[in-house]
């Protein structure tokens, strides 16, 4: 894009954009909000009026904000308008899908006396899928320096097993399988590196992911109702 058509572009088409979206001529959909569909709407344009500008074509700007705008109301955007794509904007519109937020209310529970949510019922409270494969991939390499009874130790205390027995079974002194806890570990330390313990109770990705999403519904929320 040439620099005329970048002041043509901040000018004036861009003011046109956001008088027609603050009028309501888009809808919205899903957690769309008007900042995100002048966005839309303003690379909608560039990208035309650098594809006029390189064919030697002119356009006024009027054109170009309309265009950009009755793109936006089909259920386009500017990465794309596949109907394809069970989240992409046309295929809400045209009524083909339909897609429910997490935070839904899908129920009450009786005990807790709280309403239960979408999210509720799909989360899994347990350990995430990888971090249990990212424990066996590395598990292995520790488990080398072990010997039997430091192996049977470690499943010991994964079960839950008291010392006492422990030691029973192993015939030594329950003091000694206290020092062969330290003893391995300093061992799988060793293999897995000092940061081993911070990584064991890092909080996983996608808990921090849906929290950002929930932080950008409510912000979303909020600028909308700014503007009203």
């Amino acid at each position: 894009m040439t620099a005329e058509g970048g002041i043509v572009l901040v000018g004036k088409v861009f003011p046109l954009i956001v008088s027609a979206i603050k009028r309501g001529t888009v809808k919205p959909v899903g957690a769309e909000d008007p900042e995100e569909l002048i966005s839309e709407a303003t690379a909608i344009a560039a990208r035309t009026l650098d594809s006029c500008e390189s064919r030697g074509k002119p356009v006024s700007p009027n054109s170009l904000a309309y265009y950009a705008i009755q793109a936006l109301k089909s259920g386009r955007r500017s990465c794309g308008g596949s109907c394809c794509n069970a989240m992409s904007p046309g295929s809400q519109l045209d009524s083909r899908v339909a897609l429910c937020s997490m935070d839904e209310q899908i129920g009450q529970d009786p005990e807790a006396d709280c309403d239960v949510t979408l999210h509720d019922c799909l989360a899994n409270r347990g350990e995430s899928a990888d971090q249990v494969a990212a424990r066996r991939l590395d598990w292995p390499v520790a488990a080398e320096r072990l010997n039997c009874k430091e192996r049977y130790v470690v499943q010991g205390t994964a079960l839950e097993t008291p010392c006492q027995e422990m030691a029973r079974r192993l015939k030594v002194s329950t003091p000694r399988i206290t020092q062969m806890k330290w003893e391995i570990a300093g061992k799988i330390l060793e293999a897995w590196g000092e940061d081993a313990l911070q990584d064991a109770v890092r909080e996983p990705s996608w808990h921090s992911q849906m929290r950002a999403a929930t932080e950008r519904k409510a912000c979303r929320a909020e600028r909308r109702a700014a503007l009203k």
